[in-house]
């Protein structure tokens, strides 16, 4: 027979031997699903995509790319770091989708960005940019500008974020893809520079929080 404790009831043996917490997954820290990426690391890795955006848009200001297709130092270089940018470009997206309505913007803009590092890692390795590099640069940007504008509709409607910081996002890929050569990084940098400053100082959490209290209010 089980004992019966005080209270007429048998023990609860949970209590006593609680189970452990599950563990997280390989695929969480692989790739972070959307609203998992807090707002301090979308805000490291929108200064990281800043900051690089700034330094290649001021190598090519000062030092010009001309009409050769062969890849020079200097230009590989220049693609290394567009390519760490692009990968904290995804990181930012995924960040910024906890802020938004729908976290499908924040996932195909991210996936654009990704692809377009296939292309430019096989430029920068070979030296020359290979013959798919076309199709995947097309179905990579294609993915990027969609998403980019299904973010910044989501994150406007839900009224979390400045209005500054969701508008601008689309425009994004206009300087560092269509004006790279002029020194566009610059002004795409100075913008995501100000976002991952504007995401570390926690005024992006502060306003959301506030939203949410507000909303709330208006319910009860």
């Amino acid at each position: 027979m089980v004992p019966l404790t005080e209270s007429g009831s048998a023990p609860d043996r949970a209590v006593r031997s609680p189970r452990p917490a599950p563990r997280a997954g390989r695929a969480d820290v692989a790739f972070p699903r959307p609203g998992r990426v807090g707002a301090r690391l979308a805000g490291i890795a929108a200064l990281t995509a800043g900051v690089l955006s700034i330094v290649t848009g001021v190598l090519q200001i000062l030092f010009p790319q001309d009409e050769d297709p062969a890849i020079d130092p200097r230009t590989r270089l220049i693609l290394a770091m567009f390519t760490v940018s692009l990968w904290a470009l995804a990181v930012l997206f995924l960040g910024l989708a906890r802020y938004a309505r729908s976290s499908w913007g924040a996932i195909v803009a991210a996936v654009g960005t990704v692809l377009l590092t296939v292309g430019t890692i096989t430029s920068a390795v070979n030296g020359i940019d290979l013959e798919f590099f076309p199709i995947v640069a097309m179905a990579a940007n294609a993915l990027w500008l969609i998403g980019s504008i299904a973010l910044c509709v989501s994150l406007v409607r839900a009224g979390r974020v400045a209005l500054w910081l969701a508008l601008c996002l689309p425009f994004v890929q206009v300087p560092l893809l269509f004006f790279s050569q002029i020194g566009g990084g610059t002004v795409a940098g100075a913008y995501l520079t100000a976002v991952g400053a504007v995401l570390l100082a926690g005024r992006i959490e502060q306003r959301a929080r506030r939203r949410g209290l507000r909303t709330a209010a208006s319910v009860s």
